[in-house]
């Protein structure tokens, strides 16, 4: 029998939009097209990737472990979840836990 279970997740939470290039910005004579403008003359007002930040937690009926971010640029595969969200992270804090 199983004293208790623990269930982990992780969740990505975005801080800010992807870049459109609808929100360029340009100062140019009246009757310009932007297309025609170069591009080291645009104002770019988003960045081209969007700024997230990646969260994992464990929780049972026993109690629940701080939050853990994952390293920024990270792809979370098998390798990495096993080898460090749940071998460098998770295991040691869910002993302190429990």
């Amino acid at each position: 029998m199983v004293d208790f279970i623990w269930f982990m997740d992780e969740k990505v939470f975005t801080m800010e939009p992807p870049f459109t290039s609808q929100n360029d910005r340009v100062y140019t004579p009246i009757g310009s097209k932007k297309r025609f403008v170069q591009p080291s003359r645009l104002l770019r007002t988003c960045s081209t990737f969007s700024k997230s930040v990646m969260l994992s937690v464990a929780v049972s009926n026993i109690g629940v472990t701080e939050l853990m971010f994952v390293d920024p640029g990270v792809k979370v595969n098998g390798h990495y979840y096993r080898d460090v969200l749940l071998s460098q992270q998770m295991i040691p804090t869910i002993k302190q836990v429990a």
